[in-house]
């Protein structure tokens, strides 16, 4: 594709520029020859372009985000000194509330209460406090959330945040941390995950990727601004993202679009 494309485009530039002189040196039977291969090359531009994001497009979105998670580190630490989990989400509420958020605590959602839930805009933050949260939890919470924002407050475009606040996360979880997870052909809705986990004073999130959600989590959940400071990045990676390193090395498009390169 980028050979294609750069050929076409230096042939083009080329032409631009030497058609006069084509046209007054060779004749008008030159310079329309020269006329129709330019079209040629941008029906074939238009056409290998068309057949990469056809084929590829959804594949290099999915590549894009794993190479963050396995860039990013393994964990964060929160700027709050708060030890509690009551404590620790009061200061966020307070926080929240400050920032001209709209909170409302104790909300069901299709079956499923949240301790809160703030919003300001077109951002969005839950927030679920428990002593423990696994895997299930995550996706369900999440897939009440997703119900909320576009079928309850039916938003066109959101940055959504799913907060929780723990004194342990199991591994399951602390695995999905990093999960992004876009809704709409052009991504208008975003859901991100963070977790605080009290007993360690880490937070588990993709916190490279400069984003509105990254913004959400490092002022709400951590406490900080972004960038995020040096000091508050873990540094070692998390037994996931090796795993995940290792699983990435078989990747292929076919099990990818099959949906079963995970059932591996």
């Amino acid at each position: 594709m980028n050979t294609v494309c750069i050929l076409s485009a230096f042939y083009l530039f080329v032409y631009i520029g030497v058609e006069p002189m084509l046209a007054e040196a060779l004749g008008s039977t030159v310079t329309l020859i020269a006329a129709y291969l330019c079209d040629i090359l941008v029906v074939v531009c238009m056409a290998v372009l068309f057949s990469y994001f056809s084929k590829y497009g959804k594949s290099d979105k999915f590549l894009e985000h794993i190479e963050d998670e396995l860039a990013d580190v393994g964990y964060y630490f929160s700027a709050r000194k708060e030890s509690s989990i009551d404590e620790y989400y009061n200061s966020v509420v307070n926080d929240l509330r400050s920032n001209s958020f709209s909170v409302d605590e104790k909300v069901e959602i299709y079956g499923f209460e949240f301790t809160a839930r703030a919003v300001k805009g077109k951002s969005v933050i839950y927030i679920l406090k428990d002593n423990e949260v696994d895997k299930n939890d995550l996706l369900a919470y999440q897939d009440s959330a997703i119900y909320d924002v576009t079928s309850i407050s039916v938003k066109r475009k959101a940055n959504a945040v799913m907060l929780y606040i723990c004194d342990k996360a199991t591994d399951d979880a602390v695995s999905l941390s990093k999960m992004i997870t876009p809704l709409g052909k052009k991504e208008q809705i975003v859901f991100a995950n963070a977790i605080v986990e009290l007993s360690s004073g880490r937070c588990y999130f993709l916190g490279n990727k400069p984003t509105k959600c990254q913004q959400l989590i490092a002022q709400f959940a951590l406490g900080c601004d972004v960038p995020i400071d040096d000091k508050l990045k873990g540094t070692q990676k998390l037994d996931f993202q090796t795993e995940l390193e290792e699983h990435m090395k078989e990747f292929n498009i076919k099990d990818y679009k099959n949906g079963t390169f995970y059932a591996h």
